[in-house]
């Protein structure tokens, strides 16, 4: 295990498995295959984000415009499939594209302004919101036909846990490689942990920039089509607040917000704490606002513990 997993991995999940047995403790129905599979498959629905919020946060970038798009994607798929008869198959791809296609936008902008990925995105959460609205007539989007083998499949649940959870998993495994692995996992930390020498190294810092707010777009269309497709249906207010459960995700996961290091496996982590967390309020009976205030204090947590790490780490340098 100690070879698979890093020490702030291991830290996280023993919180997650700590949390379950206590919620378990007192709610015995609570780690019931049907229970976890539930909380699971919340978890993924911003989980999925949260993978590519973390390539974000190691360059020092933010994006909030996250829930936006991942909304936007869901009902442009379902208008396609209602409206224009397409065959859901390919309105799916196209809803992915269309996530990339939101995150090349909010990249282009970044890059040809020279604006900081927050402030840009501070806007397209209001523009990707407001063209959700305006394509679903602000309301839900129904008659999709669910017989479809869309539906029936990315629908599914296999050995009792719905399509989305294995398609995290995945994901999870692949982007960890990725991060971890391959040139363009070290380039993005080295943005992160120190842009000048990056660029003064030749690193195409606005390229990376583009790509990596293409491939959160992308995982924001991957989420959406498996919403959809679990769903059946298509609701402009979906993703509301999905920026700041997955940034929160990627932080409590060991992601830090100054950028330079991060951990895929820890914002997956992250997202199953966030979710155990939002049941087990919902398990003892308080009102399901209170999730809200937690995950607040959580960042707050997560952010100061990360700073007192590296001041540490500086004195001893």
């Amino acid at each position: 295990m100690p070879g698979i997993l890093k020490s702030n991995e291991l830290g996280i999940l023993l919180v997650l498995v700590v949390l379950i047995l206590v919620i378990g403790l007192y709610k015995p129905n609570f780690i019931s295959v049907q229970s976890l599979a539930n909380f699971g498959a919340r978890a993924a629905w911003f989980g999925i984000i949260a993978l590519g919020v973390v390539f974000l946060l190691s360059m020092g970038e933010i994006d909030l415009s996250t829930g936006s798009a991942y909304a936007f994607t869901i009902n442009a798929s379902a208008v396609m499939m209602v409206d224009w008869s397409l065959d859901p198959w390919l309105a799916g791809l196209a809803g992915v594209a269309i996530g990339v296609g939101l995150g090349a936008i909010n990249g282009i902008l970044c890059n040809v302004l020279r604006i900081p990925v927050i402030i840009i995105t501070l806007g397209t959460l209001s523009a990707y919101r407001g063209l959700t609205l305006v394509i679903s007539g602000g309301g839900f989007i129904y008659g999709l036909p669910r017989e479809h083998s869309f539906f029936t499949t990315l629908g599914a649940a296999p050995l009792g846990v719905p399509m989305v959870v294995w398609v995290f998993a995945v994901m999870t495994a692949i982007l960890a490689v990725v991060y971890r692995k391959t040139r363009y996992g070290f380039v993005v930390r080295a943005i992160g942990s120190n842009r000048r020498a990056a660029e003064m190294g030749g690193i195409p810092i606005a390229r990376i920039r583009l790509i990596t707010l293409m491939l959160t777009g992308g995982l924001c269309g991957l989420s959406g089509m498996l919403t959809l497709a679990f769903f059946s249906t298509a609701d402009p207010n979906l993703g509301t607040g999905f920026e700041l459960l997955a940034i929160t995700a990627a932080i409590v996961g060991g992601t830090a917000l100054t950028g330079g290091r991060g951990t895929v496996v820890g914002a997956a982590i992250g997202s199953l704490v966030i979710a155990v967390i939002g049941s087990g309020i919902v398990q003892f009976g308080i009102a399901a606002n209170w999730s809200v205030f937690v995950t607040g204090v959580m960042i707050i947590i997560a952010v100061s513990f990360d700073s007192l790490i590296r001041r540490r780490q500086g004195h001893e340098t």
